[in-house]
């Protein structure tokens, strides 16, 4: 089966799924810089999710109290409220509203996702607790489909005051071949089983067509380790 990934934003409980933009869920699968969720990403956090804690998190490796990192610690202390310590997977999909809705490029997988839900609750007179959505079946479809994703040119880390542009920055290979159809965001700020925690695990991320003053430009980044 292997593992799978979301977006997830702990202080929004907010997530997005690349299973909604017609995109797999495994660590490489929409790592493509043109990619419908990174690009779904980029609005979120120029927009709602600006100033929030954000990681690619996978669903095999469990959240620690002992991890040294404050964003999977604080995630700890929310799935043991849940009552599941640990678990993240649980945590995310009972609690978290999934965002995904709200993109223009994931209509076509949500609303037939939703037309489930409507289904069941025609047939059973309730709608089961699974809501990820967090629809209202009296206007389902409201407020849903209206924003369009983008890329913005720089990616910036404020918590080390770096940033990246892949106009600007050599995104390459250990063997220092250049990989130019790649987005490293995943590999720097993913938490699970299949690799090592990534260097802007837990820092705040944002992106602006700006360069931002002050900031130091990153000249390298690598894909693999």
């Amino acid at each position: 089966m292997g593992e799978y990934y979301n977006w997830v934003n702990i202080d929004k409980k907010e997530y997005i799924t690349p299973r909604d933009f017609d995109y797999g869920n495994k660590f490489w699968e929409s790592m493509n810089k043109d990619s419908a969720p990174l690009h779904a990403l980029h609005v979120l956090l120029a927009n709602e999710w600006r100033g929030d804690r954000v990681l690619w998190l996978g669903d095999e490796r469990l959240a620690s109290e002992d991890f040294p990192n404050a964003v999977i610690q604080n995630l700890y202390v929310q799935t043991a409220e849940f009552g599941d310590s640990g678990y993240t997977l649980n945590l995310i999909l009972d609690t978290y509203r999934n965002v995904s809705c709200l993109f223009k490029e994931a209509e076509e997988d949500v609303r037939e996702e939703i037309g489930y839900y409507i289904k069941d609750y025609l047939e059973l007179g309730r709608l089961e607790p699974y809501n990820e959505y967090g629809i209202d079946l009296e206007h389902p479809y409201e407020g849903l489909f209206l924003k369009t994703g983008r890329r913005y040119k720089c990616t910036i880390n404020h918590t080390k005051k770096v940033y990246y542009s892949l106009d600007e920055t050599d995104i390459l290979f250990q063997n220092n071949t250049k990989n130019d159809f790649s987005d490293p965001l995943p590999i720097l700020m993913g938490y699970g089983r299949v690799t090592e925690p990534g260097e802007w695990l837990g820092d705040i991320i944002g992106v602006s067509d700006s360069k931002p003053e002050g900031y130091l430009l990153l000249k390298k980044l690598y894909m693999d380790r």
